[in-house]
């Protein structure tokens, strides 16, 4: 499980990175938006399968899963 969520992670991140490198429009604009979006969704997710799998750490929301990556 762990392994999907990392791969859509990067892919994510990579069409993040693809459309950033485009000229600005509305379109581009508004498609850089809703990777950014995609990108987040796919991210929290990814950490939160590593931090059950890894650490035994259980959190329900982006918020909560970024606090306790973060956390010492």
């Amino acid at each position: 499980m762990e392994g999907v969520r990392y791969d859509d992670a990067v892919k994510a991140i990579d069409t993040l990175k693809d459309i950033l490198k485009e000229s600005f429009t509305i379109i581009v604009r508004d498609a850089t938006i809703q990777r950014f979006e995609y990108t987040f969704e796919a991210l929290w997710k990814f950490l939160k399968a590593w931090l059950k799998e890894r650490e035994g750490i259980i959190c329900n929301s982006p918020k909560a899963c970024f606090r306790e990556a973060f956390s010492s």
